[in-house]
């Protein structure tokens, strides 16, 4: 048996911005797709009515909550999540991201074949989860929407968001194997 992971589905391309509703409208008047499946969070607001959890951790480590707001869209049938920290300060994923680059390409949501052993691997290899964090309510799997980012830049190139769902177009992919309760809208 290989030690190897499976990468199922690379289903979302997660971007980092300063202003995100410029950059929004920017990929509006530049791009053609379909803005009727835009959908905007504010995980403030999710924390707030007790929907997101998380906010309170960075690269294994307690922290001062941190919030995000973020569109997401389909398009060329991958999920486009354009995200912005509420707080730009040192002290998260988000805003350390923009201090040291900018703009530009954060993460890629990918769903991996046997997420736990992945999950155990990384400990193993002592990477801590970057983030991680659940939303909503309790699913058919017995599970919230949840995902687990870890930084592998230095390993990867890239930072992989395992997520326990596939959002986006690739939703109902077989490979996706969501639970049959999920809806992503």
């Amino acid at each position: 048996m290989s030690d190897k992971f499976k990468f199922d589905l690379v289903f979302q391309i997660g971007l980092c911005v300063n202003d995100l509703e410029a950059v929004m409208q920017n990929w509006k008047d530049l791009v053609d797709f379909d803005h009727s499946k835009i959908i905007y969070r504010n995980t403030k607001d999710l924390w707030e009515a007790g929907q997101f959890e998380g906010a309170d951790m960075y690269n294994g480590k307690k922290v001062k909550p941190w919030f995000i707001k973020y569109y997401r869209f389909d398009f060329a049938n991958l999920d486009i999540e354009i995200i912005e920290p509420l707080d730009k300060s040192p002290g998260n994923p988000y805003s350390d991201f923009l201090i040291k680059h900018g703009n530009g390409v954060h993460h890629l949501g990918c769903k991996i074949n046997n997420r736990p052993a992945f999950m155990k691997k990384m400990e193993e290899l002592g990477i801590p989860p970057m983030l991680k964090t659940e939303m909503g309510e309790v699913l058919a799997n017995g599970e919230k929407k949840g995902c687990v980012f870890y930084d592998l830049r230095d390993l990867l190139g890239i930072v992989v968001e395992a997520g326990n769902v596939v959002v986006g177009p690739l939703a109902s992919h077989p490979l996706a194997n969501n639970p049959s309760d999920y809806v992503d809208r």
